[in-house]
């Protein structure tokens, strides 16, 4: 067990809404990259779901769904709730249990 993070990265033609948290807390929210990290004491992992649109008025999105597990090295899921954008993503793991995803 260590200390669970996880960072989206997105390009810049494309913006995204606030996180919906399932655990751990938004250490930042930038224009095109969103940081979650594990709170400090908690026995939990940390990450959510994120709305990614074309513009903030678009109608249409991709939901990505991600969230690094407290128990285990490198131990999480991530998956596309929704991709009516059609959107691609890479996904690896660095340091201990530290997830980036590449939109």
């Amino acid at each position: 067990m260590g200390n669970a993070g996880l960072t989206v990265h997105h390009p810049s033609s494309l913006v995204h809404g606030d996180p919906v948290l399932e655990g751990g807390k938004v250490v930042y929210n930038k224009p095109n990259e969103i940081r979650f990290e594990k709170s400090s004491g908690a026995a939990t992992g940390c990450g959510g779901r994120v709305q990614i649109r074309k513009t903030v008025q678009d109608d249409e999105y991709s939901e990505l769904y991600a969230y690094v597990s407290y128990n285990g090295a490198d131990n999480g899921e991530w998956r596309w709730d929704n991709n009516e954008l059609g959107l691609k993503m890479h996904a690896r793991w660095v340091g201990n249990s530290e997830l980036i995803i590449d939109v």
